[in-house]
């Protein structure tokens, strides 16, 4: 598992799960401090290591970093990606929060 911190300027960070130093599953969030909110953007596991789990672990680890938060995730497109998101428990996004600054928001 490694957690990849944002790059300046930018407002999501990212949690990718490896195995024998490929890229299986990548997951995209979003935490903001003023806010205690986090969305989870996207979860993508590739085709041949789908329904193992690690879709779920990457979830999970997202949430770790921020347990307290109140967690949100779009709906996806896409009938993969819809059963996935109907099986995590993760509100629907909300209204678009407005920050301050860069200091408002941590990935």
């Amino acid at each position: 598992m490694v957690v990849y911190q944002p790059v300046a300027g930018s407002l999501g960070g990212r949690v990718e799960l490896r195995l024998d130093g490929c890229e299986v599953a990548t997951a995209a969030v979003s935490i903001c401090v003023s806010f205690r909110t986090a969305t989870l953007y996207y979860v993508h596991v590739a085709a041949e290591h789908r329904r193992l789990g690690y879709g779920r672990t990457l979830v999970a680890a997202a949430v770790a970093r921020a347990p307290t938060y109140r967690w949100t995730a779009p709906l996806p497109s896409g009938p993969a990606a819809q059963s996935f998101r109907a099986r995590i428990a993760m509100r629907r996004t909300g209204a678009p929060r407005v920050h301050t600054g860069a200091a408002d928001l941590r990935q």
